[in-house]
């Protein structure tokens, strides 16, 4: 069903150098783990790959810090592929070192399950304040009733109701993200606690929509096609720092702080 894409990338003879140099690089993925099951179904089993805490999004200097660790663990001049939006700024001020950054140019990661930023942005002025599940954040009990389960097992129920109605209570409409009917049919036990609780408390509308897997395949293929203007990614280069600016389009706002919204 998915393309599978091997470590060694054709295209140069190595006898070169800048981008033919780089694309001779070996690929390595970093990603967020609540990609991990789908790119586990794209990815060549010799491509090195490491999968970072889901719930490090949360905390985008905590991201940084935790991405950066990654990067400098990494010895060998690489084409690193970075499986994460700009995520809340949390991408900002990672250097890349000696490798090649290639990231999706989306303000988070929902844009790489919809398949496209034009798919993102369409979603964003037809459903505004949009909080969006998919197997990966359900599974890792990142969700709005998960919180408030743990809300109230760290405080009084007073606080524990003030906390999730400030994170949440803006959001108009709850979107299960699914790459096929039957990863659907299988969430929906979950994704319907969810969207119960969520439509009691705040009267979010709920919805099951498919994902995409073309963003992320065309960033699988990115280390290969270096020596082409690509407007769907950032490509950072040796010794350069991720900056917000890198992220913005012509004729878009700035990228919103918030996560995980439409």
């Amino acid at each position: 069903m998915y393309r599978t894409f091997p470590a060694a990338l054709a295209g140069s003879d190595g006898r070169g150098n800048g981008v033919r140099a780089r694309k001779m690089r070996p690929t390595i993925v970093i990603a967020c783990r609540v990609m991990q099951e789908l790119l586990e179904t794209m990815l060549g089993k010799d491509i090195r790959r490491a999968y970072m805490d889901i719930l490090l999004h949360n905390t985008p200097k905590k991201l940084a810090a935790a991405l950066q660790a990654e990067i400098d663990a990494i010895a060998e001049p690489s084409n690193i592929i970075i499986g994460y939006g700009l995520c809340g700024n949390g991408l900002v001020g990672v250097n890349a070192r000696g490798h090649t950054l290639i990231i999706p140019r989306t303000h988070d990661c929902v844009a790489i399950f919809l398949g496209s930023h034009q798919r993102y942005v369409q979603r964003f002025f037809a459903n505004p304040n949009t909080y969006y599940l998919t197997r990966g954040w359900l599974e890792a009990n990142d969700d709005p009733l998960s919180d408030y389960r743990d809300y109230n097992r760290e405080y009084d129920q007073e606080t524990a109701d003030y906390l999730v109605d400030m994170k949440y209570r803006h959001y108009r409409h709850l979107c299960m993200v699914g790459f096929s009917q039957q990863e659907l049919d299988e969430c929906r036990p979950m994704s319907q606690k969810v969207a119960e609780f969520c439509a009691s408390r705040w009267g979010m509308n709920y919805e099951e929509i498919l994902g995409s897997t073309a963003l992320l395949e065309s960033l699988l293929q990115m280390p290969e096609n270096l020596d082409r203007d690509n407007s769907e990614f950032v490509v950072v280069h040796s010794g350069e720092e991720i900056s917000a600016e890198m992220f913005h389009r012509p004729g878009e706002a700035p990228p919103a702080m918030a996560e995980r919204r439409g």
